[in-house]
């Protein structure tokens, strides 16, 4: 059976959580799947244009640290959101939402959130969209 359609939701705040959200993005979309990723909690905060770029990666990361930002530049990682946007643009149907109750409940105004997201969306209403993906990861 084919694969179609990949839901994420992307709760962790880390330079380390986002990452792996844009890494899977781009080899889902490498497989031509539709993707569709709802960041709230942490990681919508993370998505802050005044945070997105900033080094924080979860500790676990604390003893190859120096490595793998060696690792990431030689690989012309430049920052967060160049690589987020290159794995949105590689696919021809991405979406990023910022889920609604977040929003609120960080008083964060969509307008100091990266550009990069789609719009906004309540949990159920993606949770409702994604019930016909083939799987909804969380993490």
């Amino acid at each position: 059976m084919a694969l179609h359609a990949l839901a994420i939701v992307a709760t962790r705040g880390t330079s380390s959580s986002i990452f792996q959200v844009a890494t899977l993005v781009r080899a889902a979309t490498a497989l031509e799947l539709v993707v569709d990723v709802l960041f709230e909690g942490d990681a919508l905060g993370k998505l802050r244009r005044d945070r997105l770029n900033i080094s924080e990666w979860s500790p676990a990361y604390a003893a190859i640290l120096s490595e793998l930002e060696d690792r990431l530049a030689s690989a012309d990682f430049t920052d967060m959101e160049t690589f987020l946007r290159d794995a949105k643009e590689h696919g021809d149907h991405v979406h990023f939402w910022a889920e609604a109750d977040s929003l609120n409940v960080a008083g964060l105004d969509p307008a100091n959130l990266t550009p990069l997201l789609d719009g906004v969306r309540s949990r159920a209403a993606f949770l409702t969209e994604a019930d016909g993906a083939d799987a909804v990861l969380t993490f």
